[in-house]
């Protein structure tokens, strides 16, 4: 094998560019075929024919194929591409008359079309072998073989060896000049195009390339200075040290001092401290965290945002401006989930109970959006099967459980084959099964089982990637009640299997319970409601409505249910302040129906009451529909879902699905 590549890298080094290389090898590798061929065509004419002229030129042949090995070894390599492009249609044109001389007087019609269509083919080499800045030794080789082609027929009457009309008509056998005339215009320009469109992009990649080194140097210069500010973090974590040591002193003379007390009392006070200690660090290191993340980020993401806006596509290439328009719809995904997480982290943290009815069509939809750019370029198939439509849980987490597990079967994928990830989504009675395969790396579990899930544990290092992603996964999982599993074998596969929790009640989830009101979350509907337990004060029914807001921002809850039955008498400055500041925000937050029980409504007096009320609600873009029970008002809202279901799909509107 090493002599053979040696043959067919020879000249290597005599060339410049890509291209040059590649026409170079080719140009060999022809070269080294024809000499193979010729001897076995050769030993095979030996065989049946015995010794005759055309038996001793058939190696001969293949030895002046082979002088382009030597003249690229030589340093000609412009030389040899020039003689193996002009070799074959010469060759076979020699061929032709020389076969046509032997059997002039039994010609068939064959004859004097297979060693054209061979020529045609050969035509192609000088667009194989040279580049296009190669102008002259390019212009120059396709002119001869067009030159050869169109000859075809008058050195076969020069030498006596001309078409006869013996079994078609002239007209009928000439016309083939015209069909191969058309198909070698068609043929080079195809070829001439395709040279044209590589050798560009090969331009390019050599720009990315160049790019890509400058970016390398400047990251190198940043993790100088990252080096630098580490000595600057190890001297002060020295002088913590000594605080610490102080302050240890300290709590040792107070330990002295309280020997009175009894050891029990003392122990278990030691205790309580210690855990409130640590609760409190924690608790206020996650909150500064979270604000972090949420508020930090929102500046730079909005600047981005205005300048995507102030790029104007103009005049500019697609390939640009599609790159334009992917960099916006990214840095417009990324704002939404910013607002997102500023909403939840911006509210009491018993939303985190509530579970959510999941689109899981739509989830993958978003994800394939948000890994549209590795997903094409890496050629990655995502297959889904989902035995469920929808399921119930807590949708960032989810969403966040799912993108990690995909977004690490991609980044670790193989490069012996295609990546493919399989996604299978099912239940059993207690919890909702999510399982994620690949056929990437894969994980020696052997080694890693029992770091699989630690914080900055990582297991392939020829990819960026810094150890949180299934650290967050395991986190995420067993907040919402489930647990993981994986297996794996190297440079086969990896699946990874979720159990979710299934929720218990998904129709009265309580956000707040208290004497005067309760506030509840039904899932399966997606609406909010209030059952109130009357009379309540001023504080209190303004308390429960922006504690109601709050979620409507978070989940944008379309449906609204309130149960004023045993309400009380609301003063009017109260009533006011809903329908000016709670109501409006709500209505920008994506509610649109409210169901409000009453046993009254029936009431001549109440309905034109009501009637007012709801006229208020038609400017914000709000119907309300007033029952006499809480069934009817749960069976309107679920027909109006339904109607608006039914819309979406026929409409072909799979947005809001």
């Amino acid at each position: 094998m090493k002599f053979i590549y040696s043959i067919i890298f020879s000249g290597q080094s005599y060339t410049k560019t890509l291209a040059e290389k590649r026409g170079v090898t080719i140009s060999n590798a022809i070269g080294m075929s024809l000499l193979s061929c010729s001897f076995l065509l050769f030993t095979l004419y030996w065989w049946w024919y015995g010794w005759s002229i055309v038996t001793g030129i058939i190696p001969v042949i293949g030895l002046l194929a082979f002088s382009t090995i030597l003249l690229n070894r030589g340093g000609f390599i412009c030389i040899s591409r020039i003689v193996i492009s002009l070799f074959i249609p010469v060759i076979i044109t020699a061929l032709s008359l020389y076969s046509k001389w032997l059997y002039y007087s039994t010609p068939e019609e064959l004859d004097y079309f297979t060693f054209r269509f061979v020529i045609l083919g050969s035509c192609s080499f000088p667009w194989v072998l040279f580049s296009i800045r190669e102008r002259r030794s390019l212009l120059l080789c396709s002119l001869a073989c067009i030159v050869i082609l169109l000859c075809y027929d008058p050195l076969h009457h020069f030498f006596g060896v001309g078409y006869s009309q013996g079994k078609l008509k002239a007209s009928t056998y000439y016309f083939a000049n015209v069909v191969i005339v058309i198909s070698y215009f068609l043929q080079v320009s195809a070829l001439a195009f395709l040279k044209w469109s590589s050798e560009r992009n090969e331009e390019r990649n050599l720009e990315l390339i160049s790019a890509l080194h400058d970016t390398n140097e400047v990251l190198t210069e940043k993790n100088a200075e990252i080096e630098a500010q580490s000595d600057a973090l190890t001297t002060s974590q020295e002088q913590l040290m000594d605080a610490y040591l102080l302050i240890q002193e300290q709590k040792d003379r107070l330990l002295s001092q309280n020997e009175s007390l009894t050891s029990e009392l003392l122990q278990k006070n030691k205790d309580l401290t210690e855990t409130n200690s640590e609760l409190i660090k924690h608790n206020n290191e996650l909150r500064q965290f979270s604000y972090t993340v949420s508020h930090n980020l929102r500046g730079p993401v909005a600047s981005l945002l205005g300048l995507v806006d102030l790029l104007i596509p103009v005049g500019v290439p697609s390939r640009e401006a599609e790159v334009l328009n992917h960099i916006k719809a990214s840095s417009e995904r990324l704002d939404t989930v910013i607002k997102d997480l500023t909403k939840i982290i911006d509210i009491r943290h018993d939303i985190f109970k509530i579970r959510q009815k999941i689109n899981l069509a739509q989830e993958f939809a978003e994800l394939s959006k948000t890994l549209q750019k590795d997903i094409l370029q890496h050629e990655v198939s995502i297959v889904t099967t989902l035995s469920y439509q929808y399921i119930y849980s807590v949708k960032p987490m989810v969403h966040s459980i799912l993108y990690n597990l995909i977004n690490n079967a991609i980044k670790y994928r193989s490069t012996e084959r295609k990546p493919v990830i399989l996604v299978n989504i099912n239940e059993n009675a207690d919890y909702y099964i999510l399982e994620v395969t690949d056929n990437g790396l894969g994980i020696d579990l052997n080694r890693h089982k029992d770091s699989l899930f630690r914080l900055y544990k990582r297991f392939h290092f020829h990819t960026e990637g810094k150890g949180l992603g299934l650290y967050l996964v395991k986190l995420q999982v067993e907040a919402l009640g489930g647990y993981i599993t994986v297996d794996s074998e190297i440079n086969r596969f990896t699946k990874f299997t979720i159990y979710l929790k299934r929720p218990v009640d998904i129709q009265r989830q309580v956000l707040l319970q208290e004497p005067y009101a309760e506030i509840f979350f039904d899932a399966q509907i997606n609406s909010t409601g209030i059952i109130w337990h009357g009379p309540v004060t001023s504080d209190q029914y303004r308390s429960v409505f922006s504690k109601c807001l709050d979620f409507v921002k978070v989940y944008n809850t379309p449906n609204f249910i309130s149960d004023l039955s045993d309400q009380g008498h609301i003063e009017k400055n109260d009533q006011l302040w809903m329908f000016s500041e709670i109501l409006p925000e709500a209505a920008r937050n994506g509610l649109s129906r409210i169901a409000a029980v009453r046993p009254d409504a029936t009431d001549a007096h109440i309905l034109d009451y009501l009637r007012s009320i709801n006229e208020t609600l038609v400017k914000l873009g709000i119907w309300q529909q007033f029952f006499l029970s809480m069934e009817d008002a749960l069976e309107w809202i679920e027909t109006e879902n339904e109607k608006i279901a039914l819309k979406i799909i026929t409409n072909g509107d799979t947005t809001r699905a």
